[in-house]
C-alpha cells in the first residue's frame, strides 16, 4: 500500500466510527472489495456533510450521527434530496462536478443499504432516494475541456506564477506568515514546477521517496495501481524543477531536520514539532491554493496544475507519448488535452 494511502485508511478508521454502524458496514465492504482508502476517505466526507445537514432538520433529538438507525433513514424523502442539492450549491458553492461526485457517493451508499439489509425477507431501507437523482458526469470529452478552460495557466503565464511562488509572496503585516513562507518556499516552488512539468498528480508527490528521483536524468519514479496491479512509471520533468529540486535537496536536511531513517523527498514540519515528516496531501493541496489567490488565479488547483501540464504536452507530443509521460492506459481520457487549445485559441 501507498504511503498516502496508508494514511487515508489510518484517517478513514478515525472516521467512520464518527457515522451510523449502516453505513460504517458501506465502508467496510468496500474496503474488503478492494476498493482504494483514498476514495472511501472522500466518500466518508460526502456522508458526513449530508448526515451534518440532514440530522438537525429530521433528528434533532440525536446527539451525534453516530445515533442514527437505518430504520430512521426512511424519514428521508426526494424533497430532502432537492433541498440538499441546493444547500450544495448555495450555500457551499459547489460546482457541478463536485455535486456530481458527492450524489454519486451518496447513491451508492442507499444503493447497498436498500438491497444488504432485510428483516423478515422485507429491506429495512423502503427506498433509495437517491435513486432517481441521475446526474452524470461530463462524457463528453468537449464539454470535458471547455469546464478547464478558464482553469488553467496558460503557457504565458506559468513563469509568471512560478516566480510568484518563488519570490513574490510578501504577506503586509503578518510576521509568521512571511517567516514560514520564506521556510518553505524551497519545497513549495520545486513541488509547483515539478507539477507543471511533468503532469504527476498530488498523490504521486507525497509519495515520492528520496530514491525515486534522479536529478541527472530528470525523472522521477511514481507507482500506479492500475485495476489489481501496480505499475511502476517513469515520468520525465524539466529543466526549471530539476535546478528547484536541486536547490531544495541542498537545504531539505537543514530545514526540516528529519529523522535518520526518513526517507520521504517533500517534507513538513508541523506547527510545534522539530523534525520534519512527509508531506500531506491536504498541505500540498493548501499550498498551492493560498499562492494561487494571491496570484489572482482562484480558479487553479494541485489538479489544474496537472492538467496545466497535459495541454502544454500535448502540443508538442504524440498520444503514445502522452501515455507514458501522465501513465496513462485509456486514450479517452487524455482527448480533453488535444482538445483544450483549440477552445483556447
Amino acid at each position: 500500500m501507498k504511503v498516502q494511502e496508508s494514511r487515508d485508511l489510518a484517517l478513514l478508521s478515525e472516521l467512520i466510527d464518527e457515522l451510523p454502524l449502516a453505513v460504517k458496514c458501506f465502508i467496510e465492504h468496500k474496503l474488503d472489495h478492494d476498493r482504494s482508502p483514498s476514495s472511501l476517505l472522500e466518500y466518508t466526507r460526502d456522508f458526513r456533510i449530508f448526515f451534518g445537514w440532514i440530522a438537525p432538520n429530521l433528528w434533532p433529538f440525536v446527539a451525534t450521527e453516530k445515533e442514527l438507525t437505518l430504520d430512521m433513514f426512511n424519514d428521508i424523502t426526494r424533497e430532502h434530496v432537492q433541498e440538499f442539492a441546493d444547500y450544495l450549491t448555495t450555500s457551499r458553492n459547489l460546482q457541478y462536478k463536485s455535486l456530481v461526485r458527492k450524489f454519486h457517493s451518496l447513491r451508492s451508499l442507499f444503493t447497498y443499504l436498500h438491497l444488504r439489509f432485510e428483516y423478515n425477507e422485507t429491506p429495512i431501507l423502503k427506498r433509495n432516494v437517491f435513486a432517481t437523482f441521475i446526474m452524470e458526469r461530463p462524457s463528453n470529452n468537449i464539454e470535458v475541456a471547455r469546464q478547464l478552460q478558464n482553469k488553467i495557466l496558460r503557457l504565458n503565464e506559468i513563469p509568471a506564477f512560478v516566480k510568484f511562488v518563488q519570490e513574490g509572496v510578501i504577506e503586509q503585516n503578518n510576521v509568521q506568515a512571511q517567516w514560514f513562507h520564506n521556510l518553505n518556499r524551497a519545497r513549495d516552488v520545486s513541488i509547483v514546477t515539478l507539477l507543471l512539468e511533468s503532469g504527476v498528480m498530488v498523490s504521486d508527490i507525497v509519495n515520492l521517496d528520496l530514491d525515486d528521483i534522479s536529478l541527472q536524468e530528470g525523472y522521477i519514479i511514481v507507482t500506479r495501481q492500475q485495476a489489481s496491479v501496480r505499475t511502476k512509471h517513469r515520468i520525465m520533468f524539466g529543466y526549471n524543477a530539476k535546478t528547484y529540486l536541486y536547490d531544495y535537496l541542498k537545504v531539505r536536511t537543514d530545514t526540516y531536520a528529519p529523522q535518520s531513517g526518513e526517507r520521504a523527498l517533500f517534507l513538513a514540519k508541523p506547527n510545534g514539532e522539530t523534525q520534519g515528516k512527509r508531506i500531506s496531501k491536504r498541505a500540498i493541496q493548501a499550498m498551492v491554493k493560498k499562492y494561487a489567490l494571491k496570484f489572482g488565479a482562484s480558479e487553479v488547483t494541485v489538479r489544474q496544475l496537472t492538467h496545466s501540464f497535459g495541454v502544454q504536452y500535448a502540443a508538442t507530443n504524440t498520444v503514445r507519448n502522452m501515455k507514458q509521460q501522465l501513465a496513462q492506459r485509456n486514450i479517452d481520457s487524455l482527448e480533453k488535452y488535444l482538445i483544450l487549445p483549440s477552445l483556447i485559441d
